[in-house]
């Protein structure tokens, strides 16, 4: 790694994060029971759809028998022609829908002629930090994908997570109803997962991916309890044509792509240090500050205010407002981490890297999965910061107690966040610079994120307006990372 004036904070002043009390997993889903329920998984493809551009595309599973698929209903609700694809198998069949049910936003399709696949018969309740893994077909990719979390604690009724706006959104549309009994899988799916089923370690239906606000591009989610999928069966209405339209687009379906350049600009994946990182959306800092509204997300308002005042002696508010950030989700962890678009990203020595073309000025992040019978969190965040400070060469950092957090926070989703700002200075030029760390950690995975800044105190009269401004992103980013958007 090339060397930068940027300083970090050493492991004197940063005392890591420890897990919470009684934090232990249950069993994660083993590979051979994840793969086996993915036998039954199919994409669900509408075409005919009211209002869309292109066609709409979910996912669905075999349930309860080889001739019926259960989906959300937001992803057939009032379309033509529906098909299923049976990925593993490798064929397409025509479906109907011969039951709805609005209130859980759920359907049952009847597939003709279905190939010699088993159902996923079994269903279970999802426990409290039983590990789960959702299945699907996100973003209308070619294979099925599993993504892993566990059931947020706080989280009973849809209306819980909802804000404002989406609660107007979702009562407008009338499906799912406000009052449903829901989970939050504290893992973030993507858009075109919606009707795929959440199994246990067993291979149980716990639950079916159902939607997330922002149209699936906010990290809050949410699924259907698998004990609804009888009332589907037993009080379901015939058909799928109610009346959702165009809008059934703004929980969780995907809009096929019509040309391949579309869907370039949509797949945007990063991958680094062995770990995936998915473009979940790019947003305005006005946009994501927007999105803070929904309860439980902005958890430090003063300290979130006391950065933004800060920066904004160096760059104009309305600039800060309209810096664009790109939110990609760690695969490990589910935390959404904001990149400056401004920036490029880059991979040296499994480090992840966002610089700016303007400076020595950069944001770097590193996942990590452990062991916890052999360390734990606190000493992994140490080790983050050490690997950094010695390869770059900074000591002697004094954090700013004004912002940095004495000890690391539950989130909403359940992930363990603690953020830093500390004044630092170069071991050998005796340069000072001001930045800021992140810690984010849940229970045996850790990701750190660091705004390396060599530009902040020459931001004065003649100051480079350009770097100040991506220093000002840079910052930004990090403090973002630690809200649950």
């Amino acid at each position: 790694m090339r060397p930068t004036r940027g300083l970090f904070l050493t492991s004197a002043l940063l005392a890591g994060m420890t897990l919470l009390a009684g934090e232990t997993a249950l069993a994660k889903p083993p590979a051979d029971i994840v793969r086996a329920a993915a036998n039954s998984v199919v994409r669900v493809m509408a075409e005919g759809c009211p209002g869309t551009k292109g066609s709409r595309a979910g996912s669905g599973f075999v349930w309860p028998e080889p001739t019926s698929i259960v989906t959300a209903l937001h992803v057939v609700a009032d379309c033509q022609t529906l098909t299923v694809e049976y990925v593993e198998a490798g064929v397409q069949r025509r479906a109907q829908a011969s039951r709805s049910l609005r209130r859980a936003d759920l359907a049952l399709l009847t597939v003709e002629s279905p190939p010699s696949v088993q159902a996923l018969s079994k269903t279970a309740t999802a426990q409290t930090q039983e590990v789960l893994a959702a299945i699907g077909l996100p973003l209308n990719v070619r294979n099925w994908q599993e993504t892993y979390g566990s059931r947020a604690l706080n989280v009973k009724k849809l209306s819980d997570i909802l804000n404002d706006s989406a609660r107007r959104e979702i009562e407008t549309l009338g499906a799912p109803a406000i009052d449903l009994d829901v989970f939050r899988l504290t893992a973030v799916v993507k858009p075109g997962s919606s009707g795929g089923p959440i199994i246990n370690a067993e291979g149980a239906v716990v639950g079916v991916v159902d939607g997330g606000l922002d149209g699936g591009a906010s990290s809050l989610n949410w699924a259907v309890p698998a004990h609804l999928l009888q009332e589907l069966m037993e009080r379901g209405q015939s058909g799928a044509n109610v009346g959702l339209g165009a809008a059934a687009e703004s929980v969780f379906a995907f809009s096929v792509p019509e040309t391949a350049q579309a869907e370039e600009a949509v797949n945007r994946d990063f991958f680094c240090g062995g770990r995936s990182y998915f473009h979940l959306a790019t947003r305005s800092l006005s946009e994501i500050v927007d999105s803070m509204e929904t309860p439980g997300t902005l958890d430090d308002p003063q300290g979130f205010a006391y950065v933004v005042t800060t920066l904004a002696q160096n760059v104009p508010e309305n600039d800060l407002a309209a810096l664009r950030f790109d939110l990609f989700v760690d695969s490990e962890t589910g935390a959404t981490i904001a990149v400056p678009e401004s920036m490029s990203l880059s991979e040296d020595s499994g480090f992840c890297i966002a610089s700016s073309n303007h400076g020595d000025i950069a944001l770097i992040f590193q996942g990590q999965v452990f062991d916890p019978n052999y360390t734990n969190v606190e000493f992994v965040s140490n080790q983050f910061v050490n690997t950094l400070s010695q390869g770059l060469g900074f000591t002697n950092c004094q954090a700013d107690l004004a912002f940095s957090q004495a000890a690391p926070h539950s989130r909403v989703d359940g992930l363990l966040a603690r953020r830093f700002a500390a004044l630092c200075y170069h071991a050998q030029s005796g340069e000072q610079a001001y930045n800021f760390v992140a810690h984010l950690g849940r229970m045996n995975t850790y990701l750190g994120v660091v705004a390396v800044n060599g530009e902040f105190y020459d931001t004065g009269a003649y100051a480079n307006p350009a770097k100040t401004k991506d220093w000002a992103a840079a910052a930004l980013a990090v403090i973002i990372s630690t809200y649950q958007i």
